[in-house]
C-alpha cells in the first residue's frame, strides 16, 4: 500500500510540474433522493482532487426547474434565504424557503408542495393542493418582490395551480358559489371563477415559470396521465384529475377568453404552470435554459477541456429539456468533451464521440444501499477518471 501510495505522490508531483493545466466544468443536476446539485459537484471535484490529474476545476451545479431551482440561481446572485411555515401539500403545516435578491424572488414549488413533504400514505392528487406555493409569493409580494421565478419541477400536486391562485385571491366556485375546496378532484365541481380579490399589484409582477418538461395540461401525454400516477393516483384517481382539469381549462376559457390546452410545458407540475400562465400572465421556459442563462454556463462550457455533469438516471426524458441532455447539446457546440456519471443508465442509450457514461455503483446493487452510498460512489468514480486523464493529458 505505502508503494502504491508513493507512486501516486511522484506521479501527482510529476504531473504538476507541467505548465498546462486541464481546464474541467463540473456541472451536474441533482441525483434524485440521494444527492443535491451542489453536494454532487463537490463529491465529483473532491474525487479529481483525489486523483493524479492536474487541472483548474469549476464548479457550477444545475438545475431544471426541479427541487433545488431556486437555491441555484440564489447561489448567482447572492440572495437571501426567508423561511416561511405554510400550509403543505396534505394541509398540514410545513417550514419552507425560498430567496430574495432585490425585487426578485427564487421558489420552488417543492419546498412548500412538493412529493418530499409527504408520507406515502398521504401522497393523492386528488386532495393535494398548491396552496403552500401561493402563501410563499403572497410573502415575496409583500416583501416588495416585482419578478418571481418559480421553479415547478418534483411536485405532489395536480390542481392545475388552483391551490397557488386561491391563496392569492383568486375564488374558484361551485353552482351554489362556494369554493369547491383543495386538491384536483375538486375542479370538477368548478363552474365559475372570481379574481376580483386578486391583488391589484399582482398585475405589475412578472412571473417566469420554469419547466423541466414540455407536457401539455391535458391528454395522453397530460398532467394528468404522465404525472399523476407518480403522484399516487389509482387508473380511475387517473381519470377523474383528466376530467377535472378539462373542466378547469373549460371554465378558465369561458370567464377569461384563455385556451391553457395547447401550451407547451402547461402541464408541468400537475398543471400549475397552465394555471399561473392564466392568471398571473406567467411565461413559461424550459427551467435549464433559464438557468443556464443566469449562471452563464455556456461561456464556461466553452472556455472548458471536458465537461463533467450528471444526474441519478439517464433515460431517454435525459435528452428532452433535462440539465445533462442540455449540457451535452451545448458542449457539442463547442466540440467538447462530455462525462456523464449516473446511477442507473436506461437499456439502449450508449457512448458517442464526444460523450461517454460513468455508472456510479455497482451493477445489481441494492437500491437503498446506492442512495444512501451515492456520495461515496460518485467520489470514488471522480477519482478513477481523474486518474485516466491524466494518463491522456
Amino acid at each position: 500500500m505505502g508503494q502504491i501510495t508513493n507512486t501516486r505522490v511522484k506521479r501527482a508531483e510529476a504531473l504538476r510540474s507541467k505548465k498546462n493545466k486541464l481546464n474541467i466544468l463540473v456541472c451536474p443536476d441533482s441525483f434524485k433522493g440521494s444527492l443535491s446539485a451542489e453536494k454532487a459537484a463537490c463529491c465529483i471535484k473532491e474525487g479529481l482532487e483525489r486523483s493524479m490529474l492536474l487541472a483548474d476545476i469549476k464548479i457550477l451545479p444545475l438545475a431544471d426547474g426541479g427541487a433545488g431551482t431556486s437555491r441555484i440561481l440564489a447561489g448567482a446572485c447572492g440572495a437571501k434565504e426567508i423561511s416561511k411555515i405554510v400550509t403543505g401539500p396534505g394541509g398540514k403545516k410545513v417550514r419552507a424557503g425560498y430567496f430574495i435578491s432585490g425585487e426578485t424572488a427564487f421558489i420552488d414549488l417543492a419546498a412548500a408542495s412538493g412529493l418530499a413533504g409527504l408520507d406515502k400514505k398521504d401522497m393523492n392528487p386528488l386532495k393535494t393542493s398548491t396552496g403552500g406555493t401561493g402563501e410563499l409569493i403572497k410573502d415575496a409580494l409583500r416583501r416588495g418582490c416585482a419578478e418571481v421565478f418559480a421553479g415547478l419541477g418534483d411536485s405532489a400536486t395536480v390542481d392545475g395551480g388552483a391551490g397557488l391562485l386561491s391563496a392569492l385571491g383568486v375564488e374558484f366556485l361551485d353552482r351554489h358559489g362556494n369554493d369547491v375546496g383543495d386538491g384536483g378532484g375538486a375542479l370538477k365541481k368548478l363552474k365559475k371563477i372570481d379574481v376580483s380579490r386578486l391583488s391589484k399589484n399582482i398585475r405589475d409582477v412578472k412571473f417566469t415559470v420554469l419547466a423541466d418538461v414540455t407536457n401539455p395540461l391535458l391528454g395522453p401525454r397530460g398532467a394528468a396521465a404522465v404525472f399523476a400516477p407518480q403522484k399516487g393516483a389509482s387508473a380511475h384517481g387517473v381519470l377523474v384529475l383528466e376530467e377535472a382539469l378539462s373542466n378547469y381549462a373549460a371554465v378558465i376559457k369561458q370567464d377569461t377568453g384563455k385556451d391553457i390546452t395547447r401550451l407547451s410545458g402547461g402541464g408541468a407540475a400537475g398543471g400549475a404552470a397552465a394555471g399561473m400562465a392564466a392568471f398571473l400572465k406567467a411565461e413559461i421556459k424550459p427551467g435549464i435554459e433559464a438557468v443556464s442563462e443566469y449562471v452563464k454556463l455556456e461561456e464556461y462550457i466553452s472556455s472548458s477541456d471536458v465537461v463533467i455533469t450528471g444526474e441519478g438516471r439517464v433515460d431517454k426524458q435525459t435528452f428532452s429539456g433535462k440539465t445533462v441532455g442540455y449540457v451535452a447539446r451545448t458542449a457539442a457546440k463547442y466540440g467538447k468533451t462530455v462525462v456523464v456519471f449516473t446511477g442507473k443508465i436506461q437499456e439502449g442509450i450508449t457512448d458517442s464521440k464526444n460523450m461517454c457514461f460513468i455508472k456510479i455503483t455497482p451493477f445489481h446493487m441494492e437500491k437503498e444501499k446506492a442512495i444512501k452510498e451515492a456520495g461515496s460512489f460518485l467520489t470514488r468514480s471522480a477519482r478513477k477518471l481523474g486518474d485516466l486523464l491524466s494518463e491522456k493529458f
